[in-house]
């Protein structure tokens, strides 16, 4: 089978949507098929159509309406994987409910505030146009997939959308971690995005109830955004500044290695993550993950790792001080996460499940 696998991100950039292609590609090669991957952003319409016209079988991983359009021309099947929210209404705050009622609360969302000037009530007609792009391209594809069950589930579509988590590859011969892997004073991570729906305040303000228990401990930060000087500004005003290391952008493999080293993650959104693809990072190199209890992230995380609910400052801060008390526990649930993480995100039951709705659309291409 030749399958074309399309996206629409830079090569190296970060991106979920890559790091599944790389994690994916290899497993679906491994199983005979014989595999491309094409960026919509950096390449031609001309390149696009050759592309497409060779393929058996089409894996959108955007919204790319016009690529799909072309894949339709030519008569090809669309299996697209949703890696983001489709609906900025659930972006805060998600409940389960029916399609049309969740198009009703989509369409009052976009509605311009009253006293918004004129430039943002104008803006309302680009967020409504992405939206029927976004939908015109769910109406073209032949599967739909997604990498959370939160995230299938919050579609809401008539019809079915199905889970195929984003896989990671789990060293087999990585050394056990113990305590003396550890960086001391214990430590606590956060990576991502340095802005408000990340939380990261809330992590801070947790530190900050730490400190007044009498904990000796760190926390880093590592990457960078908008929201960078004024989280700064929290820990000096907070008076742990002292505490909590803003390190900004590193590369991956640095990046590993701290959290490797790591009492826990911390992933403390507050907006509805898809999927949280750090946790399984984290679960990869055998450190705890302390998350929020929003979108995709349980799902990710697995029993094994500590949770609290969304904005509860004293929740995550009474999880940092379980891993605080007993760090050898808190190890042992790394552990358990890498065991779980090996055994549901491995690339090769991953590959094995897209194959099977392949097979699903298209039997006679799968040999």
């Amino acid at each position: 089978m030749k399958l074309l696998i399309q996206h629409t991100h830079h090569d190296g950039e970060i991106a979920g949507a890559l790091t599944y292609i790389r994690e994916i590609e290899p497993a679906l090669n491994l199983r005979g098929v014989e595999t491309r991957v094409i960026s919509t952003r950096t390449t031609s319409v001309r390149q696009w159509i050759g592309a497409i016209a060779t393929a058996d079988l089409i894996h959108m991983n955007s919204n790319h309406s016009g690529f799909a359009l072309l894949c339709k021309l030519f008569g090809k099947k669309i299996i697209i994987k949703y890696h983001y929210l489709f609906y900025l209404s659930i972006h805060y705050h998600y409940e389960k409910m029916s399609f049309l009622k969740r198009l009703k609360a989509e369409f009052m969302q976009m509605l311009p505030k009253a006293k918004y000037p004129l430039k943002w009530k104008l803006y309302t007609v680009v967020k409504w146009t992405r939206f029927g792009v976004r939908f015109l391209t769910a109406l073209l594809a032949d599967r739909h997939t997604a990498c959370s069950q939160f995230l299938a589930e919050s579609h809401s579509f008539p019809w079915k959308v199905s889970t195929v988590f984003n896989p990671i590859s789990v060293a087999p011969d990585q050394p056990v971690k113990t305590l003396d892997s550890l960086i001391c004073p214990y430590t606590f991570t956060y990576v991502g995005r340095v802005s408000r729906d990340k939380g990261i305040d809330l992590l801070i303000k947790a530190a900050k109830l730490l400190q007044n228990w009498g904990y000796e401990f760190r926390v880093l930060i590592i990457g960078d955004g908008r929201s960078r000087d004024e989280l700064k500004l929290l820990a000096d005003n907070l008076l742990v500044c002292d505490r909590i290391d803003f390190l900004g952008s590193r590369d991956r493999q640095e990046i590993l290695n701290l959290v490797e080293s790591s009492l826990a993650l911390v992933v403390p959104s507050r907006w509805q993550e898809p999927a949280g693809y750090v946790t399984l990072e984290a679960s990869s190199v055998q450190t705890c993950s302390i998350v929020a209890n929003v979108g995709g992230l349980p799902e990710m995380a697995s029993p094994c790792n500590l949770m609290f609910e969304r904005e509860d400052i004293q929740g995550l801060a009474e999880a940092m001080k379980t891993c605080l008390d007993n760090p050898k526990e808190a190890i042992e649930r790394g552990k358990k996460a890498n065991q779980y993480i090996t055994e549901q995100f491995s690339p090769h039951k991953i590959a094995q499940e897209f194959l099977d709705i392949c097979n699903e659309l298209k039997p006679s291409i799968i040999r």
